[in-house]
């Protein structure tokens, strides 16, 4: 007796592994999808308040509160949640979303947080020190929610989730890369950290076109990885039937009738598809990169905070520290300290990127895995299709 074909859950499967295109039909429960990014924005606008809220006032108020070790301490927790706290909300109600679609439920719970969040989130901006009028604020979140409602249809979500989720997952390896396979590397940035020039080109320019020379290496990183995984996803759905092991699909909802379809000839994937599979392992690398790269400033930023007083920073800089402020948040590291860690971090992702495709030894760690999830996905698409055509 033929096993029962759960196409719902099927369905949720490819939108877990970031393939919203491969789903046929019209996305449903746009009102529960939207939850997680509101639960991201919310956290993240209620800890910049908090953190606009305790190091309001001067900066010399400011400096004065970081000298007790207790106000310090818990400055220093309040930017960690700030990177935390925001991705665990997302990431706990993604595991709601994930029951309440199979379930076709959520619909009351989701409205009630779209309207906490386009009516009461605003009020909350008044606590603040920059006070924004309240007509513009619910305006301006109603737009978040018409935004994200549109990013949900099209299947953005998916996408971001599982992408966000890989690189977290493979973030165990940045140990590694960074102890065994990058040692000349890091010598070098070494190196390049106690050049007085870089010091000096840090501190003669202002953060806004730090921020330029920031982009500049990120559209460098990505033209590339949009060459090299296009030719990727191109070598992969090249191959006319799918050519893992039947085994990588047990405990899906593909696995009983995956024999059947697997020497048959793969139905040719739509322009939507392939581009959905591009942007997927872009924006894993992506997120690979920038894990790398917040790790290589926090080291940056925490080994020049321990090892270089104001003296040696003006010694390089040519002139006296002055405060930091990181998106507009104060930040008890000198400004000059913040801008060398960031162009390093900068050039270390374009080098981590190159790296991670073209290198063998990086390719192993952090590349492969990507094509074989692909693989796998290509697999179970052949399934999918296959079932389609059977019941239409």
């Amino acid at each position: 007796m033929e096993q029962r074909y759960d196409r719902d859950a099927a369905e949720q499967w490819f939108r877990r592994r970031g393939l919203p295109a491969v789903v046929k039909g019209r996305p449903r429960s746009l009102l529960v999808r939207v939850v997680p990014a509101l639960a991201f924005a919310a956290v993240w606008q209620l800890l910049v308040i908090t953190l606009d809220v305790v190091d309001g006032g001067t900066e010399a108020e400011f400096e004065r509160r970081l000298e007790n070790d207790l106000f310090l301490v818990g400055y220093y927790g309040l930017l960690l949640s700030l990177v935390v706290a925001p991705a665990l909300a997302a990431w706990l109600t993604t595991k709601w979303v994930r029951w309440a679609v199979l379930r076709h439920r959520g619909t009351t719970v989701a409205s009630v947080a779209i309207a906490v969040y386009v009516l009461v989130l605003p009020i909350a901006w008044l606590l603040g020190p920059d006070e924004d009028p309240l007509p513009v604020t619910i305006p301006a979140h109603a737009v978040v929610v018409l935004l994200l409602f549109g990013i949900a249809f099209l299947g953005g979500g998916s996408i971001v989730g599982w992408s966000a989720r890989s690189a977290v997952r493979q973030a165990k390896s940045l140990g590694e890369l960074t102890s065994r396979a990058l040692p000349l590397f890091l010598l070098f940035t070494l190196f390049g950290f106690f050049t007085a020039e870089i010091w000096q080109f840090a501190a003669s320019v202002e953060r806004k076109r730090m921020w330029w020379v920031v982009a500049l290496f990120v559209v460098v990183a990505v033209l590339f990885m949009l060459t090299m995984l296009s030719e990727e996803v191109r070598r992969l759905t090249s191959l006319r039937n799918a050519t893992v092991a039947l085994d990588k699909l047990a405990g899906t909802p593909f696995q009983p009738f995956a024999r059947a379809v697997a020497d048959t000839d793969r139905v040719p994937l739509t322009k939507l598809e392939r581009a959905n599979m591009v942007l997927v392992l872009v924006l894993t690398q992506a997120f690979q990169t920038l894990v790398f790269a917040t790790l290589t400033f926090v080291f940056f930023v925490t080994f020049g905070k321990i090892a270089l007083k104001d003296e040696v920073i003006k010694a390089y800089a040519t002139s006296g520290p002055t405060p930091g402020t990181l998106f507009g948040i104060q930040i008890p590291v000198p400004n000059e300290l913040l801008q060398v860690s960031l162009f390093i971090a900068a050039f270390s992702a374009v080098y981590f990127t190159s790296s991670t495709v073209t290198d063998e030894k990086y390719r192993v760690a952090f590349f492969d895995p990507l094509t074989d999830h692909l693989a796998v996905s290509l697999a179970a698409r052949d399934v999918y299709r296959a079932r389609l055509a059977e019941t239409t």
